[in-house]
């Protein structure tokens, strides 16, 4: 990998998979300004011509222009097309904390271009041959390799591939930069609606940016009554379903030490002929006196 320097004129960029963050390209610009280029762009050379084509650093090019600069310092790869987007997807995975939807278009965009490259690995592929089977042994499958790559999980990697597939691409470069691509529940909620539906609620987020649900913004679209606000026993409900057995078992213990005789009368009225027989036996020793017979 040589590492020289290019005119900018002679760099193309083309299409990136994540729009260039406006804030992000300033603060790089300004550093750029004030001690120069500290990392660099990745390109590789396009045939016989005198340009190359931008692999991964697409703000910190743009940071250049805006800092004035004519030159960039350039790491010259050596790669394929297709090696050369999975170095730009794999790059952006690793160098910069992304959104939900910036991760999942990565994480999407490189199954693609993995199983080109490898479509032995490809679910459903040809396998017929003996070759193929061998090399299905040999190479992982796309979410086991990137898995091992990146340090994230199969699940991760799985469930933000399955995003991307649910929401349209207009969408996307809709909601790219707004608040919606950073939140992962809020874009499964998202996918979950029509093609219409999910572009409604796109121009509806860029419009009105303060409404931080989709739930919400379908209401406010469809022009629905808002519902009234839960009741109490509703909301503890809704948090007694959180919680696992253990601090459900906590709360029933302070619950019943603040009022024995209504979690008693509670226990009693709904209990079946087996837990009565059990609340009988375990009160029995403890209260003298007290006998099936009273209880009933």
């Amino acid at each position: 990998m040589n590492v020289i320097e290019i005119p900018l004129n002679q760099i193309e960029v083309g299409n990136r998979l994540r729009t260039v963050d406006p804030s992000w390209v300033e603060f790089l610009a300004a550093s750029i300004a004030e001690r120069g280029q500290d990392t660099p762009v990745w390109v590789r050379k396009i045939g016989r011509s005198e340009k190359y084509a931008l692999i991964a650093g697409g703000h910190r090019y743009a940071a250049l222009e805006k800092a004035g600069k004519e030159v960039a310092i350039a790491s010259v790869v050596k790669a394929t097309e297709t090696e050369a987007q999975l170095l730009e997807i794999d790059e952006n995975l690793i160098r910069r904390e992304l959104t939900p939807l910036d991760r999942a278009t990565f994480l999407a965009r490189r199954k693609a271009v993995y199983e080109e490259l490898h479509p032995e690995t490809k679910q459903g592929g040809d396998r017929k041959s003996d070759q193929n089977a061998e090399l299905c042994g040999l190479i992982p499958a796309f979410s086991e390799a990137t898995a091992e790559k990146l340090g994230l999980s199969r699940r991760t990697i799985e469930t933000a591939v399955q995003l991307h597939g649910l929401i349209v691409d207009d969408v996307r470069k809709t909601i790219s930069g707004t608040w919606l691509a950073a939140s992962g529940a809020q874009l499964m909620a998202l996918g979950k609606l029509t093609p219409d539906q999910q572009r409604k609620v796109a121009f509806f987020t860029v419009q009105h940016p303060d409404v931080r649900n989709v739930g919400e913004i379908v209401r406010q679209i469809e022009n629905r009554p808002k519902p009234p606000a839960p009741e109490k026993l509703e909301k503890f409900l809704s948090f007694w379903r959180k919680c696992d057995p253990e601090e459900q078992q906590q709360i029933v213990e302070y619950a019943s030490s603040q009022m024995p005789s209504v979690a008693c009368n509670a226990a009693w009225l709904k209990a079946s002929e087996f837990e009565k027989r059990t609340i009988v036996e375990d009160f029995a020793p403890r209260l003298p006196g007290f006998s099936e017979k009273e209880a009933a």
